[in-house]
């Protein structure tokens, strides 16, 4: 399963392993399971897990097999082992994790030794990691870092490191996990030791206890590993605490935003905008002009129109907007009226068309919602839209373009009237 390991690259993980693991003593406390003389035997757990395994009900085999693995013993985990192993191929991964979870605390290293022998890749891939993951989150880090050492096989070595790291980090050792994704990034530059350390921190700390632990980071900013916890930290831990994350994102760019946190402001964003789309909006206008910032903002504000357009319109007026006025808008606002002029050519499209001019003739936005307005106002007024129509002034090109969509809806709501159906319901390509 893949060639031999460098031997520097073995020496190096195993002297920062050695002195990590001295006087380490946090994580949880011990799960208690039988005595060996205590539980079923282990051609009885076979049988008994791989009827549970047949099971189809997802709720009822999962609690079966779960109550099953609180009888595991160091005598009969082989005779599970052994109907997992047979289904290991085509099993649900949930199934495939149970198991290993309850196998890890009990005997890890016979664990690893069968899901490495395991002939699906991605089985074997996903078995490694999970064993890893719980036999250091499980208390005993000292021993799943020397059996790390062991290991010379390149596939099953850069596989176990992140789970190795995650382990740590979910077991309260935060600074060992650390310096391990440090030493793993130093010598393979492998991303994942970043994630792994992050969400070990977010499944058991939570995101405030995460962000708290970026900011106290003692590095550089052109340190690439500091770099990488950042924007996982504002992916992973945007999605449970958004304004926490914005705060972090701000503290990250006081000094103007850094090439390699490109994207994460869009990201952040469509977390908090799926909660609050208001404050999203808020927030991002607080941000310097950007290209992402445009981006986020369109999203955002057409997003909230789809939820509650009523209140996007009265938040949008509100900034002093008006639809008689002749004078195209700044950027900003441009942005925003464009975006939420989408969904109103569809629901009132004479309306919309009012809005229309506020953007200006140069705006990008302006013919696509040109087109959208004809053609759904021509699905409900044939004339008035041709009126609308000559009255934009556009040029030849853009005027044809305006008036195959009008006539693309005069066809769909024709379609609509012989089928009995509203012309509302009908779509535009």
């Amino acid at each position: 399963m893949g060639s031999n390991l460098p031997r520097a690259l073995l020496a190096g993980v195993v002297g920062v392993v050695v002195g990590l693991l001295i006087g380490r003593s946090t994580g949880p406390a011990p799960v208690s399971f039988p005595e060996p003389d205590q539980g079923r035997s282990a051609e009885e757990m076979e049988q008994r897990v791989a009827e549970a395994l047949a099971e189809p009900r997802a709720f009822v085999r999962t609690v079966t097999l779960t109550r099953l693995y609180e009888g595991l013993t160091a005598s009969n985990a082989a005779g599970a082992a052994r109907a997992v192993s047979q289904r290991a191929g085509r099993a649900d991964p949930v199934d495939l994790q149970t198991f290993l979870g309850a196998w890890a605390l009990i005997d890890p290293v016979a664990a690893m030794q069968e899901v490495r022998s395991w002939p699906v890749r991605s089985r074997r891939n996903s078995g490694i990691a999970t064993v890893m993951r719980e036999w250091a989150a499980g208390g005993d880090r000292i021993a799943a870092a020397n059996y790390y050492q062991t290991i010379t096989d390149k596939e099953t070595f850069e596989t176990a490191a992140a789970p190795l790291v995650r382990g740590w980090a979910t077991a309260g050792d935060v600074d060992g996990a650390l310096d391990l994704a440090r030493r793993f990034w130093t010598q393979s530059k492998r991303l994942d030791v970043a994630d792994g350390l992050v969400r070990g921190v977010l499944n058991t700390q939570g995101p405030t206890a995460l962000f708290a632990i970026v900011r106290g980071l003692d590095a550089p900013d052109d340190d690439a590993l500091h770099q990488r916890l950042v924007r996982v930290s504002l992916n992973l831990g945007g999605r449970e605490d958004p304004i926490a994350a914005a705060k972090l994102y701000e503290d990250v760019t006081r000094n103007g935003t850094p090439e390699w946190l490109a994207g994460a402001l869009d990201r952040l964003a469509g977390d908090w905008r799926n909660d609050d789309p208001r404050a999203a909006l808020e927030w991002l206008l607080t941000r310097p002009e950007s290209v992402e910032r445009r981006e986020a903002l369109t999203e955002t504000m057409a997003t909230w129109a789809i939820r509650d357009d009523d209140a996007a319109w009265k938040w949008l007026t509100a900034r002093g907007l008006e639809a008689d006025s002749s004078e195209p808008l700044d950027a900003t606002n441009a942005t925003l009226l464009a975006a939420i002029l989408k969904r109103q050519a569809r629901i009132a499209p004479e309306a919309a068309a009012a809005w229309l001019a506020r953007l200006g003739d140069a705006h990008p936005a302006r013919l696509p919602l040109a087109r959208r307005i004809a053609y759904f106002w021509s699905m409900r007024d044939r004339a008035g839209a041709t009126r609308w129509i000559d009255s934009l002034g556009l040029e030849s090109l853009d005027r044809a373009a305006v008036e195959q969509s009008a006539s693309w809806g005069r066809d769909a709501a024709a379609r609509a009237l012989e089928e009995g159906r509203p012309p509302e319901d009908e779509h535009e390509d």
